[in-house]
């Protein structure tokens, strides 16, 4: 519905410069090819999910950062670490929410929305870096509480070691890393080149002219 206003505007105002018409749905078509937009919309939907999931993770971090406090407990550092990750985390993608207004992006003049679009998709690439150290942490975590149950002498001498642990959670965050560097984040690379290519033909068109 909102692309067909759109289109019903542009109709009417023929003389209007390709870089400041509205969004219509040809120019959509041209930057997804199989449904219009589908998977720069999408991100809407995914980055809601993030931060509810990450309000949860820092209330629970919180939890523990308040006990460990209390007990002087060893894993101190390591849950103030996280609290500030999760933290910032928290804040990257409540302001990438708040961006990523598409209703009102649709509204703005065509260049203006590929701009605002390719910053979306260029902060949302960046974003799968910041989960890949919060994926570390949890995953260390979760070696050390199977290291507990398996063996508690293992377990003490690695707790007591601080160096070990940080090098692990480095090695791990790297490896989460570089694997969303070759599986999730090609997806949306690929997306954000096709709409830098969009808005670069715009301005080589208007050069042109």
């Amino acid at each position: 519905m909102e692309l067909k206003k759109l289109q019903q505007q542009w109709n009417s105002f023929p003389e209007i410069s390709m870089e400041e018409r509205p969004v219509l749905s040809s120019d959509l078509e041209k930057i997804v090819v199989k449904n219009p937009l589908s998977d720069a919309f999408y991100l809407r939907k995914k980055i809601v999910l993030r931060v509810a999931l990450i309000s949860i993770l820092w209330l629970l971090n919180g939890w523990q950062l308040r006990l460990q406090w209390m007990t002087n407990g060893r894993d101190l550092p390591q849950l103030i670490a996280l609290f500030g990750l999760l933290s910032y985390s928290a804040y990257f993608h409540i302001r990438l929410l708040f961006f990523a207004d598409y209703p009102t992006l649709l509204s703005l003049p065509l260049v203006t929305f590929l701009g605002k679009l390719e910053t979306i998709l260029d902060k949302y690439i960046l974003s799968f870096k910041i989960m890949s150290w919060t994926a570390g942490f949890y995953i260390l975590a979760a070696i050390e509480y199977l290291i507990y149950r398996i063996n508690t002498d293992t377990y003490d001498s690695l707790s007591r070691n601080d160096w070990y642990k940080w090098l692990i959670l480095i090695f791990l965050s790297v490896s989460i890393d570089i694997l969303l560097l070759n599986t999730l984040i090609p997806r949306y690379r690929k997306l954000l080149i096709t709409v830098r290519k969009y808005k670069e033909g715009i301005h080589a068109k208007a050069q042109n002219k």
